[in-house]
């Protein structure tokens, strides 16, 4: 009846939901004041492939939520900084103090708010930017842009938005019948996953321990409905990058690398692995020139050059059996930006200088 969502009791991955609520335009978010704390065993690579248990990362969490039900410590009024993107920036599975968010806010000595939310993409993200950046006032916002789903992320959004589910297929959906069933269903009959090393590697750093590690989100050309999407992509950030020049605001578009980008170049793969066969999109560059032609008031970084320094360093920034940053890619990630900030205020300086 829309009180309780079983699916956060009982679900496939219940302990990582934070409960939602419904919403008209995103969807869904996060309930206000949440908090959701758990521990679990194995990432995302092990929900979906016989992944060894001596490779499965232990997961436990604390988190909180602020009054519009994103992962702030206190409910915020203003911001210097506001920072929109998907389950990377939420960070469900590191501490509130190792948050690329958290870290940046000490880098910069300035108030960040993290307007992350697990699932949405671009066109959900231009309205949290509406309704909850723009309140907040920022000088800058940073936009993250996962290249693993967004793109799909835009496409699903397109269709849920012109098929939105009737109120029995959601009441279906949150159902204890439903997922009391899918409970009992992988105890005693668990679906058959298909071995872990099709999707694997060794990561092996110039100086420290080789690392099995998965990756999930496979690297392949885009298709045209993916071409269509990375378009609309462009043509939101454009649409929002006006509202911020009327108002002074810097936009910094990030794009956000997936695991195979960063690290295939550090791993070797066995014979049985898909991944020896895939080679790295050129997504980046796309959107880089097409944000240059449609919006050139955009600013561009790509974090993939500093995570593949982290990794040739032996700084794993990945967990090695989920998709998703370590603390230390959240370190990485903070740094950058942080380093980015920074030259663009030397730059700055120098032209006022003149």
């Amino acid at each position: 009846m829309g009180v309780l969502d079983y699916r956060t009791v009982i679900g496939p991955y219940h302990m990582w939901w934070a409960p939602n609520v419904k919403d008209p335009e995103l969807l869904a978010i996060h309930r206000p004041h949440a908090r959701q704390t758990g521990e679990a065993r194995g990432g995302d690579a092990a929900s979906s492939y016989q992944i060894p248990p001596s490779d499965q990362t232990s997961f436990r969490w604390d988190v909180t939520y602020d009054r519009n039900g994103f992962r702030n410590r206190q409910d915020l009024q203003s911001a210097d900084i506001v920072v929109i993107g998907d389950s990377f920036v939420e960070g469900l599975t590191v501490g509130d103090a190792e948050l690329a968010t958290s870290r940046l806010a000490t880098l910069e000595g300035k108030v960040v708010a993290n307007l992350g939310q697990s699932t949405y993409g671009p066109l959900q993200e231009a309205v949290v930017f509406k309704r909850y950046g723009l309140p907040l006032q920022p000088r800058t916002v940073v936009w993250m842009f996962f290249e693993g789903n967004d793109l799909q992320d835009v496409i699903a959004y397109r269709h849920d938005v012109q098929n939105p589910p009737t109120y029995w297929h959601a009441f279906w959906a949150r159902s204890f019948s439903r997922s009391a069933y899918l409970a009992a269903k992988r105890i005693f009959d668990p679906p058959a996953k298909p071995p872990g090393i099709k999707r694997s590697g060794v990561y092996q750093p110039a100086n420290g321990k080789p690392v099995p590690t998965y990756f999930m989100y496979r690297s392949k050309a885009l298709s045209p409905e993916e071409l269509q999407a990375a378009d609309e992509t462009v043509a939101t950030l454009a649409a929002v990058e006006k509202v911020c020049a009327a108002r002074q605001t810097q936009l910094i578009f990030v794009f956000v690398p997936t695991k195979f980008r960063v690290l295939h170049s550090f791993c070797q793969f066995p014979a049985e692995s898909e991944c020896r066969n895939w080679v790295p999109t050129d997504l980046s560059e796309r959107l880089q020139s097409g944000l240059r032609a449609a919006a050139p008031g955009v600013e561009y970084l790509d974090l993939t050059p500093y995570l593949v320094a982290a990794a040739a360093q032996g700084e794993l920034p990945y967990y090695p059996d989920d998709e998703h940053w370590s603390p230390a890619g959240h370190k990485v990630a903070a740094a950058a930006i942080h380093d980015y900030l920074a030259q663009r205020q030397n730059a700055a300086s120098d032209r006022a200088a003149r």
